[in-house]
């Protein structure tokens, strides 16, 4: 085709938006230059290799190596992990049995459908558009690649993603999912949302749900060794754009009803309508925490919810296992009261299975830390829950304290027997305003992390 490259030449589509953005992403992982991505549609491909099948080289990548051979598709992918920095045991895959056949076949699944894939706003960039040409070398935006595995599983995951689209971009229902991911600027945060997601769902099984009842089971420990209070609720979910939520407590001498839709918040004690506003930020803020650590890690998806990679970490050992090495994902909120503006939640996901394992919290208000472990996952209805979770006292190093409190779920039911009649004669607002997980009012304590529920009733709320 061509005398040999000084490096490795790559041919793709550069009117295809799905492959210009895996092209930034590789150039994050190639600091020497040893790989030149060159458009097809450049004007001096032609000189540069000339002969060249135009039509075979659109539906799939062409590799040229500096020693002359040439490579197609997925081999040709093959033969860029092996110089791409951290991508090299992913070209080892392809020794094992059945993965290239495999690999080739995800391949031509994902480039036939690219332009799907390129899809963004409600708009297409297709072959020919305006404004596509030679392309030049850029940084990604924080100057990274994916981390290497999640680049393997990206691969891999847009064919679930492009497999309940339409052949026309503009006709397609809304993807919440890949219009969140198009808006994450961090590319190593995103890759680490993707695959946690494709662990935990996948989101088209999540979608699919309208609502979730499950038992909700507290102990308070307070740093203290025994629990000082239990509490067992049944709690039922609205997954529509409403955040219904309802909370009922199955024990104790005055059980307490909660109801919110919306900002419209209803609490009744006994079967006696509660009234003082005074007693009521303590429900409304603990019915919201509850709803928000349950639905994680799908709250990523929140609009204001900003993510930024904070490297590879081994947290801290919290039994006699060692930690598995995490990604960490910082999670942020914009639109935050100035009291809460300093927030923070580092979300530990492992390495080895994609899962939560722990998320550290600081709350700037009166700047103290939690950590809370997620752990014993069990599948409801094809999602992944992390049916226990702990919160525990810490400091900024993440060290695990004194345990706090301890939160398990039971009996999931996805698209449960229940309807709108759960918030019969409530009016629905507007769908709750701020973002991400509450603070609890400062008299309850500390227990605001995500994953956390909150101490019992003193009689000061």
């Amino acid at each position: 085709m061509t005398a040999a490259a000084a490096r490795y030449v790559a041919l793709y589509d550069g009117d295809c938006g799905f492959c210009t953005r895996w092209r930034d992403r590789m150039m994050a992982r190639d600091p020497q230059g040893l790989v030149e991505w060159l458009s097809l549609h450049d004007p001096s491909v032609a000189a540069r290799f000339p002969g060249i099948d135009r039509d075979d080289a659109l539906r799939q990548m062409y590799v040229f190596a500096p020693d002359g051979s040439f490579y197609k598709g997925a081999q040709g992918w093959r033969e860029l992990f092996r110089v791409l920095q951290g991508l090299s045991w992913a070209a080892a895959l392809y020794r094992i049995p059945g993965v290239p056949f495999v690999m080739d076949r995800v391949y031509r699944y994902i480039a036939a459908r690219r332009y799907r894939l390129s899809c963004a706003n409600s708009a297409c960039r297709t072959p020919g558009a305006a404004g596509t040409g030679p392309a030049g070398r850029r940084k990604s935006p924080q100057g990274r690649g994916p981390h290497a595995a999640a680049v393997v599983v990206a691969i891999l995951l847009p064919p679930c993603l492009a497999a309940g689209s339409s052949v026309a971009c503009a006709a397609r229902d809304p993807d919440p999912l890949s219009e969140r991911l198009e808006a994450i600027a961090d590319p190593d945060a995103e890759a680490a949302v993707i695959a946690s997601f494709a662990s935990y769902g996948p989101y088209s099984v999540w979608r699919a749900h309208h609502n979730v009842e499950y038992t909700y089971r507290l102990e308070f420990y307070g740093g203290q060794k025994d629990p000082q209070a239990v509490s067992r609720q049944t709690h039922r979910l609205d997954l529509g754009p409403l955040a219904r939520s309802f909370a009922q407590d199955l024990e104790g001498d005055a059980p307490q009803v909660v109801r919110v839709a919306g900002d419209s918040l209803e609490v009744r004690r006994a079967g006696v309508p509660v009234l003082d506003p005074a007693q009521l930020d303590f429900p409304r803020a603990f019915i919201r925490i509850a709803r928000w650590s349950f639905l994680l890690p799908w709250d990523l998806l929140d609009p204001e919810a900003r993510l930024q990679y904070r490297g590879e970490r081994t947290p801290p050992m919290a039994s006699r296992v060692p930690s598995d090495l995490c990604d960490v994902v910082r999670l942020t909120f914009e639109g935050q009261d100035e009291s809460r503006r300093d927030d923070w939640h580092d979300i530990y996901i492992s390495r080895v299975n994609h899962l939560i394992d722990r998320i550290h919290s600081y709350r700037a208000e009166d700047r103290t830390y939690s950590v809370v472990l997620w752990s014993d996952h069990l599948t409801f209805g094809g999602v992944r829950i992390a049916t226990r979770r702990e919160t525990h006292a810490t400091d900024v190093t993440g060290e695990i304290g004194a345990l706090e409190a301890v939160v398990e779920y039971s009996g999931v039911h996805f698209d449960a027997p229940f309807g709108d009649e759960v918030w019969s004669g409530m009016t629905a607002t507007a769908p709750i305003t701020t973002a991400g997980p509450p603070s609890l009012p400062a008299a309850a304590g500390p227990l605001q992390a995500p994953g956390t529920g909150a101490p019992p009733d003193d009689g000061t709320k």
